[in-house]
């Protein structure tokens, strides 16, 4: 069972976030709110799983929330506001939905929550299993330098072989450990300690040569410098 709150300033969207949930047998609501410091004092006392949390609120909004008030608990942003997408892929948010969003997206939306929640719960966070044809293989999060997308497969680059999985890009993002891996383009993740250097909006890894999307040059950037 995914414990969690939700947190909105406009009693209607929490509203239409209880029906959402009330649909799924593996969450559990346990909290509404619409102050947004009434629910930081919640969560010091009943730690959650999973925030529902939007963005435009007064006095302190969702990002600062996500920035300066560390805690355990994964983030799915809700927002009217399109052009917060970027710094929600700062604050490491698992998704972001837009209002208005209907129930298919929701789900969506939890399901990577449920993802990165499995991939948690393994017995070593060292590595994780991937399907090869009928095979189970293990892959080590060290030795991967790089994920690139292929079609409807995903390829997984270490220095000494690759591996072909039937995936997407968003499926391996959600059992990479968001403190060591960072995408970068719509169909490549990259290993944060594997990167060489950042020259011309790429990023080179060995004797990759890997661009940089619009969509992510912001936040990719705004991460690198705060590893200086």
């Amino acid at each position: 069972m995914i414990t969690c709150i939700a947190i909105d300033d406009e009693p209607k969207a929490l509203e239409i976030i209880r029906n959402h949930i009330s649909k799924l047998d593996f969450l559990r609501l346990e909290n509404t709110f619409t102050d947004p410091f009434q629910a930081l004092s919640y969560l010091a006392a009943h730690p959650v799983d999973l925030m529902f949390l939007d963005i435009d609120m007064p006095d302190i909004d969702g990002i600062q929330i996500a920035r300066h008030f560390k805690q355990s608990a994964l983030i799915i942003f809700t927002t009217a506001h399109s052009e917060y997408a970027l710094e929600s892929y700062e604050v490491e948010a698992v998704d972001y939905l837009l209002k208005p969003f209907d129930a298919a997206r929701f789900l969506t939306a939890v399901n990577k929550v449920k993802e990165r929640l499995a991939s948690k719960s393994t017995a070593s966070e060292d590595y994780f299993f991937v399907n090869t044809g009928h095979q189970k293989k293990r892959l080590l999060y060290t030795e991967i330098c790089c994920v690139r997308a292929e079609g409807n497969y995903v390829m997984y680059h270490t220095a000494a072989e690759r591996t072909l999985v039937r995936s997407s890009i968003g499926d391996a993002m959600a059992v990479l450990p968001p403190r060591l891996f960072v995408q970068i383009h719509r169909s490549t993740i990259v290993a944060l300690s594997w990167i060489d250097k950042v020259e011309d909006n790429h990023v080179c890894i060995q004797d990759l040569r890997l661009p940089i999307g619009a969509n992510y040059r912001e936040a990719f950037l705004k991460l690198i410098q705060a590893k200086k």
